[in-house]
Parts: C-alpha cells; sequence; structure tokens
C-alpha cells in the first residue's frame, strides 16, 4: 500500500512539475512587459537562493563548500545562471514564447553532440536519427517564425535561445567535478548565489529601464522564484527517486508542447501549422535519443539535461 502511495504521489509530483515549468517561459513574457531581462533575473535569483540558502540550513546545516570547490561553484553559477538567464530573458523579449519552449527541448541533444565532440563517445544510429530529427523540428519553427514575422529580432531572439541552450550543456559539464561530492540541493544554492551576486551589473545597466512593478509582474517574478526553481526542483527529485528516469523523462517530454498551448492560451499566441509539427518532429527526435540511454543511467546526468529556464 505504501508503494502504491509513493507511486502514486510521485506521478503527480512529476505532472504537477511539468505543468508549472512548462508555462514558465510565458510567465518570463508577462514580467518582462515592465522588468528588464537581466533585473528580472537578479531579482528572480535573489527570492530563489534565499529560500534554497535556508533549506539547506535546516538539512545540511554544517555543510560547506570546500576552498578548492569554490571557484568552481563561482564558474558554474556565472554559466549556468547568470550566462543562461541572460541569454534566455533577452532572447524570450525578442520571440515568442512557445519557439522559446521548443528550442530549448534542444539541450539533452545539445549534451549528445558535446559528449561526442569532447568525450568521443559514440552516438549509435537512434541518438543519430534523435538529432537530426530535432535539427530539423527546430529549423522549422525558426523558418516559420522568420516567414511570418520577416523580422530580424526573429533570428536573434533565436540564437540567443540556442545560445541559452548550449550555456547549460556546458554548465552541466562544468558540475562534472563536483557531481556526488554535494547533495544536489547543496549545490544549487551556491550556484545561484553566485549567479545572482554577478547579475549584478547587468541588471545595474537596465537602471535607466526601471520602474514601478505591478501586481501582476510580482506574482510572475514569485512564481518563477518560488514554484519553478524551488518547490518544483523538490517535486522532480522526489517524482525521479521513486519512478526511475525513464518514467520521469515522459513526463519532462511533455514540456514543449505544454509550453506552446500555455503560450497561446496565457498569451494569445498564434499557432501555425509549420509551428506545430516543428514540435512534433522535436518531440520525435527527443523520443529518440531518451529510450536509447541505459537503463542504469544516473540520476545526475538527467537532472543535468533539464533546463534551469524553469
Amino acid at each position: 500500500m505504501a508503494v502504491k502511495r509513493s507511486l502514486l504521489l510521485s506521478n503527480i509530483a512529476l505532472f504537477i512539475t511539468v505543468v508549472l515549468w512548462g508555462i514558465s517561459s510565458s510567465v518570463v513574457k508577462i514580467a518582462l512587459r515592465e522588468v528588464p531581462p537581466a533585473t528580472l533575473a537578479l531579482i528572480r535569483f535573489i527570492i530563489a537562493s534565499g529560500i534554497l540558502y535556508m533549506i539547506t540550513k535546516v538539512l545540511y546545516p554544517g555543510l560547506k563548500t570546500e576552498k578548492q570547490d569554490r571557484k568552481s561553484m563561482m564558474l558554474s553559477g556565472l554559466v549556468g545562471v547568470t550566462i543562461y538567464f541572460m541569454f534566455e530573458n533577452y532572447g524570450l523579449s525578442l520571440i515568442n514564447a512557445a519557439n522559446a519552449t521548443i528550442i530549448l527541448a534542444l539541450i539533452p541533444l545539445f549534451t549528445i553532440a558535446v559528449d561526442k565532440i569532447v568525450y568521443k563517445i559514440p552516438i549509435g544510429l537512434s541518438k543519430g536519427i534523435g538529432v537530426a530529427l530535432s535539427i530539423i523540428g527546430v529549423s522549422l519553427v525558426i523558418g516559420n517564425s522568420i516567414s511570418v514575422n520577416a523580422d530580424i529580432k526573429e533570428v536573434v531572439g533565436s540564437l540567443l535561445m540556442l545560445g541559452a541552450a548550449l550555456c547549460w550543456v556546458i554548465f552541466s559539464m562544468l558540475n562534472k567535478g563536483t557531481n556526488g561530492k554535494y547533495p544536489t540541493i547543496f549545490s544549487t544554492a551556491r550556484q545561484s548565489f553566485y549567479g545572482g551576486v554577478f547579475l549584478i551589473p547587468f541588471a545595474l545597466l537596465e537602471r535607466k529601464a526601471w520602474g514601478p512593478i505591478s501586481t501582476i509582474s510580482w506574482i510572475s517574478i514569485l512564481y518563477l522564484a518560488l514554484f519553478c526553481s524551488a518547490l518544483c526542483y523538490y517535486l522532480y527529485l522526489f517524482g525521479l527517486k521513486h519512478l526511475g528516469a525513464t518514467r520521469a523523462n515522459i513526463y519532462i517530454n511533455l514540456m514543449p508542447f505544454i509550453g506552446v498551448f500555455a503560450a497561446y492560451f496565457m498569451l494569445g499566441e498564434r499557432l501555425f501549422p509549420l509551428q506545430v509539427l516543428g514540435g512534433i518532429v522535436v518531440l520525435m527526435g527527443i523520443l529518440a535519443v531518451s529510450y536509447t540511454r541505459p537503463a542504469n543511467q544516473s540520476v545526475d546526468l538527467i537532472e543535468e539535461e533539464i533546463s534551469p529556464a524553469h
């Protein structure tokens, strides 16, 4: 009975996680109407890192970062928080939320490509097909946006989102040196803090654009900080622990579609046939990759491929 209850709660936890993460791009778009990109990221991580710090103090009261790991933590925070969210938020200020969500779905595939180039890990036929499909799918999405809007902003915004996806892959590589050495939530709290500190000068450059923040924007910011950067992380790890990586990935693979429909209902973004087709092709590529992974793949590796955009 206890096992069935844990399985039920785990499925509920993962479902809640992908829904909340899936609509995050639309929530960012709402906040960006009043808050500049770097400033939005800074406020979000001031709140999130404060919450994560308190949690780690309760769970691991005596744990500290070893001196030799501090530079690594700082660099990870710079890449995985500061640069990533600069790319993502500025990208989202230029393109629609649906396209951004689909592009960010490439993160697992970028990871495979880097593993092949840097670590000489064989890709295999199925993974190769998955990568090719996803590249075709994203090309359809970006091409559709450029043809519909005929705006250089679409190109720049799409490139920024691709840069964000690449940043997360580099962030994953940087974390390999300390994986398993510290609890994941502890590392996340430290990296969030350092990333927030590095965001300060970029936010100050936007001070001329600062102004009153409405209630809806504060709700959006709190949603991103409390739910996407704190609660969902816990729920995801809980579900992953009881269901395993393969089942968890089934839920994660739904995020691009949740993001697309959230953009439609929350922001009134139009859906185009080519855009939907591109999203489907991307999902097919992700599925081809997901179901060729070894059954004993570690939790840490799976975590690395989940975007912090959420």
